[in-house]
């Protein structure tokens, strides 16, 4: 089988029609385009999701704090709490097991997030370290989160840029393939991205947006500023898309003129023959809205930078991008990211 994620056909067929139905207890479960399950405790809700870090080489430990918790984010929720696998192989020093755990403590006090439990051994069953995360968050009785699905009509925005988590990566672990092919400031500015993968703060705050704007049709139907998020992460921007519009059964169009990239990304990109709509992006938060302006405006008090980079559909109308010179180009499913290429 090819490396990286299963395809949605895969998915399906081999893990999700295979699991047992759900209990009472449980709202929301496993689905494509569902990255986190809702449960019901008492009269309360728990959002919790769960996450591998396989690319992170060296910084392994502060990826696998985010990847996890910008799932709850991306439900309005702030995250309360993760656990940590690590299975490390036989060539792992203790110093290896040391800065991974020191990593992820200190993206998880920067967050204010507790590392309640986990498991860590050494396994000749991989050949390099291996860090999955699983991190939950709280909602109170009467709390709101986001309606769940996009609706035709609805913008399509972005948070920061695309790329984030790939550049990263590949100048944190592939510097000499991009050694005389990109300046030292551009890696050094790829490397410096680190700061920018947690979507937290943008994820609280359009939930609180949500909070404060949601409403009620006569028929019961929620109305409000955000209908859905879903963080960038394998599969990049064009992944993202295609799978919140697959999740919320609409269409959708990206203008790829509109997707905001840095400069170090794009050289990146260009030097090891990537395409940065495709690269794991984790750090950029999209975010299915009737009313933009207004979550602009929001996110732009928390020091945020958004950019309105398309539109949901009608189901009909199909998934599309459009080129740079203006023609409209099917949107095929995600793949294996970019970042296994390498």
């Amino acid at each position: 089988m090819k490396i990286g994620k299963l395809t949605d056909e895969q998915l399906q067929s081999l893990v999700l029609s295979r699991l047992p139905a759900l209990s009472a207890n449980t709202l929301s479960g496993a689905g494509i385009g569902a990255d986190c399950a809702w449960i019901r405790t008492g009269e309360d809700l728990m959002v919790t999701s769960s996450d591998p870090i396989t690319a992170g080489g060296t910084e392994s430990g502060t990826l696998a704090i985010h990847v996890s918790c910008n799932d709850i984010a991306a439900c309005g929720v702030r995250p309360a709490g993760i656990l940590i696998v690590i299975i490390a192989p036989p060539s792992v020093t203790e110093e290896d097991l040391r800065n991974t755990v020191d990593q992820a403590s200190r993206e998880a006090q920067a967050l204010g997030v507790d590392i309640v439990g986990g498991h860590t051994e050494v396994s000749d069953a991989v050949n390099k370290m291996i860090v999955v995360s699983t991190a939950f968050g709280l909602v109170r009785k009467g709390g709101c989160v986001p309606l769940g699905k996009a609706m035709p009509g609805d913008s399509l925005i972005m948070t920061k840029t695309a790329g984030i988590e790939g550049s990263f990566i590949a100048a944190n672990e592939h510097r000499d393939k991009l050694a005389g092919k990109v300046s030292d400031a551009c890696i050094e500015e790829a490397l410096s991205y680190k700061k920018l993968i947690s979507v937290v703060k943008e994820g609280a705050a359009c939930g609180s947006l949500i909070a404060r704007s949601v409403k009620y049709r006569e028929d019961g139907f929620a109305l409000s500023a955000v209908d859905l998020m879903h963080d960038v992460t394998e599969g990049g921007v064009f992944g993202a898309a295609f799978e919140m519009a697959d999740f919320s059964k609409t269409g959708v169009v990206i203008d790829k003129r509109k997707v905001p990239f840095t400069i170090a990304t794009s050289d990146i990109c260009a030097a090891l023959g990537l395409d940065p709509f495709r690269l794991i992006s984790s750090g950029s938060l999209m975010i299915a809205t009737p009313e933009p302006d207004r979550v602009i405006e929001t996110l732009d008090k928390q020091g945020v930078p958004a950019t309105v980079i398309g539109r949901f559909t009608d189901r009909s109308e199909g998934v599309f991008y459009i080129e740079n010179d203006g023609a409209y180009v099917k949107l095929s499913p995600p793949g294996a990211d970019e970042i296994y290429s390498i």
